[in-house]
């Protein structure tokens, strides 16, 4: 259930760019579905329909960088630097530059963009509605359950992206192709660092006991400046 209470300037802020964040994520996702629906996996058109805006809608997260370094939010600017920072590179690195179907019209690209629009559909509205005291555990706990999918799935998809980008970075400049390399091998070890820590925020927040029913004993409600975006 919802308690009203007035909101101030950070707390209005901070619900406006969630809202803002879910609507741009929540638009690439019904045009990446209903694209598949109407074309199925000829995807030689699909980039057109919503590359630029996965692109712009991504380079928007860097204002959760921003939140952090003001101390808008409880994450630390690095913990959100690092969250941000692969998918810059994917989107400014790897879809912008290269226009090639091996890149913009593969099935990996269906399958990172799935993955990133529903993980942040439910991550934004999840937050917004947090910052306003509105209880949702059915978000709650989708919140903390599709990562075990769309985790791996959307890795998956990033790294075949930068994998079929390799050759036109090459032809660029070899150390372009290095500097993707290194950051392809940085994967695995980051993968298992926010699975096991999704796993342990999962158990602290779904388990047993009183946050098992009480969405408000979740650690991921409260005002704006505990939200972590």
């Amino acid at each position: 259930m919802a308690k009203t209470k007035g909101l101030g300037a950070v707390e209005a802020y901070l619900v406006a760019y969630n809202v803002a964040s879910f609507a741009g994520w929540a638009y690439v996702l019904a045009q990446t579905v209903m694209y598949i629906s109407e074309h199925g996996m000829n995807l030689n058109g699909l980039f057109d329909r919503i590359g630029y805006t996965v692109i712009y809608v991504q380079t928007g997260a860097i204002l959760e960088v921003v939140h952090s370094l003001l101390g808008l939010v409880r994450s630390g600017a690095l913990t959100a630097l690092l969250q941000v920072y692969s998918r810059l590179l994917l989107v400014w690195g790897t879809l912008y530059p290269f226009d090639s179907p091996e890149i913009r019209a593969s099935p990996a690209l269906v399958l990172m963009v799935l993955a990133w629009s529903i993980t942040e559909c439910v991550r934004y509205s999840h937050y917004a509605l947090g910052i306003l005291n509105i209880e949702v555990y059915a978000l709650l706990y989708l919140r903390y359950t599709l990562f075990y999918i769309l985790y791996p799935a959307g890795v998956t998809g990033e790294l075949l992206e930068m994998w079929a980008a390799l050759p036109y970075a090459a032809a660029i400049h070899p150390a372009l192709k290095a500097f993707m390399l290194l950051n392809m091998s940085g994967y695995p070890p980051v993968l298992y660092k926010l699975y096991t820590h999704m796993i342990y925020q999962r158990r602290k927040v779904l388990g047993s006991g009183s946050s098992a029913t009480n969405p408000r004993a979740s650690v991921d409600t409260g005002n704006a400046k505990k939200k972590r975006l």
